[in-house]
C-alpha cells in the first residue's frame, strides 16, 4: 500500500514539475502566452501521466522488475522510443484537433527526441526507486535474519551453561550430605535462590549488573560451605557500574571456572576477588583468583571461556571483550570489557 501510494503522490509531482518547468520557460522566452500554448503544456502533463501509467503496467505484466541490468537496458531504450512515437502521434492528433495546430507527423521532429528524453528519465527515476525499495527491503530481511540467527545461538549457549551450572552445584551439595547434613540443607535452600533468580532472568538477553552480583553471591555461598575457609570471597562492586547489563550467568561461569581450576586445586585453597570499576564509556569486570593460568589447557574451562566470548560478541559486538592471564604467580585474572554505550 505505502508503494502503491508512493507512486501515485510521485507521478502527479513529477508531471507537474514538468508543467511548472514548462511554464516558467516559456514565460522566460518572451512568446505570448495564449490557450494554445497552455493547452499544449497541459496535454503533455495529460498524455506523460496515462502513457507512463499504462507502461508501469506494461512493465509489472512483463516481469521487466526481475530482469538484470544487461536484459533490462536494452528493452527500457526501446520502449522510450515506442513511448516517443506513441505520445508525439496522440499529442499532434489532439493538439491539431482542439487547437487547430495544423502540424504534420514528422519522424525527424525534435520534439520526438524531447518525448523520448522524457520517459527515459522517467524510466531512471521509477526503476532507481524500485531497486532502492528492493535493496533497502532486503537490507531489513538480511538484518531480521542475522538478529534471529544471533538470538537462536545466544539462546543455544544460553542453554549449554544451565545444566552445567546445576550438575555442579548438585556435586557441591551430594559432597556435603555425607560430611554435614545441616550445611547439605542450607545449601540446598542457596541454590533454590540460585535457580530461582536464573528462572527468572533465564528468558532475558541481558540483566542489570546488580542481579548478576546477586547469583554470584547466592552460588559463592554454596561453595562456601563446602570449602569453608578455603574459600575467601570479596566482592568490591563500583554502585555506578550496577544498572550496567550483561548476559546472564556469564560473571557466574567465570567464577565458577575460578573455583573449580583454581581453588580447589590449592591445598590451602584461596581467595576470590570480583571488582566492577565504571568508567566514562565502559565498565570493567575483574575476577581475580589464586592459582595459575595454562593457555595450553583445553579442559572443559575453555569451552566456557569461548561460550562466554561469543555471547559477548552476540551482545554487544567487537567492542566487548574477554581476556584472561596470569597477574601474577599466584594470581589469575578474568576481566569482561563492556561498552556503556551499548548498554539497553
Amino acid at each position: 500500500m505505502d508503494a502503491s501510494r508512493n507512486y501515485y503522490k510521485a507521478q502527479i509531482v513529477g508531471w507537474s514539475g514538468y508543467v511548472l518547468i514548462s511554464t516558467g520557460v516559456f514565460i522566460m522566452s518572451g512568446k505570448q502566452i495564449n490557450v494554445s500554448a497552455i493547452g499544449g503544456i497541459y496535454l503533455v502533463f495529460a498524455l506523460g501521466l496515462v502513457l507512463s501509467h499504462i507502461y508501469r503496467g506494461f512493465i509489472i505484466k512483463m516481469d521487466w522488475l526481475d530482469k538484470d541490468i544487461f536484459r533490462l537496458v536494452p528493452r527500457v531504450l526501446a520502449a522510450c522510443i515506442v513511448l516517443a512515437v506513441v505520445f508525439h502521434g496522440i499529442y499532434l492528433g489532439i493538439g491539431n484537433l482542439t487547437f487547430n495546430w495544423n502540424m504534420p507527423f514528422r519522424w525527424n521532429d525534435p520534439n520526438m527526441f524531447a518525448w523520448g528524453m522524457l520517459f527515459f528519465i522517467w524510466n531512471l527515476i521509477y526503476f532507481a526507486y524500485i531497486f532502492f525499495q528492493r535493496y533497502r527491503t532486503e537490507e531489513i530481511k538480511n538484518l531480521k535474519l542475522e538478529a534471529a540467527s544471533n538470538e537462536y545461538e545466544l539462546r543455544r549457549l544460553r542453554d549449554q551453561m544451565n545444566p552445567h551450572f546445576i550438575f555442579n552445584a548438585m556435586n557441591t551439595i551430594r559432597a556435603l550430605i555425607d560430611e554435614d547434613p545441616k550445611k547439605a540443607k542450607k545449601a540446598v535452600t542457596q541454590l533454590s535462590n540460585v535457580l530461582r533468580s536464573s528462572l527468572q532472568t533465564g528468558k532475558q538477553e541481558l540483566i542489570p549488573l546488580e542481579k548478576e552480583i546477586q547469583i554470584v553471591r547466592d552460588y559463592l555461598e554454596i561453595e562456601k560451605a563446602r570449602y569453608e575457609e578455603r574459600l575467601v570471597v570479596e566482592l568490591n562492586v563500583d554502585s555506578a557500574s550496577i544498572s550496567v547489563k550483561i548476559p546472564p550467568l556469564i560473571l557466574q561461569t567465570i567464577v565458577e571456572n575460578c573455583i573449580k581450576h583454581g581453588i580447589a586445586k590449592l591445598p590451602k585453597g584461596g581467595t576470590i576477588r570480583v571488582e566492577t570499576k565504571k568508567h566514562e564509556d565502559h565498565v570493567d569486570i575483574d575476577i581475580i583468583n589464586d592459582g595459575q593460568f595454562d593457555p595450553s589447557d583445553k579442559s572443559d574451562s575453555s569451552l566456557g571461556l569461548e561460550n562466554t566470548r561469543n555471547r559477548l560478541d552476540l551482545s554487544f559486538g567487537k567492542s566487548a571483550r574477554l581476556t584472561i592471564g596470569n597477574l601474577d604467580e599466584t594470581r589469575v585474572r578474568t576481566q569482561i570489557h563492556l561498552p556503556t554505550k551499548n548498554k539497553i
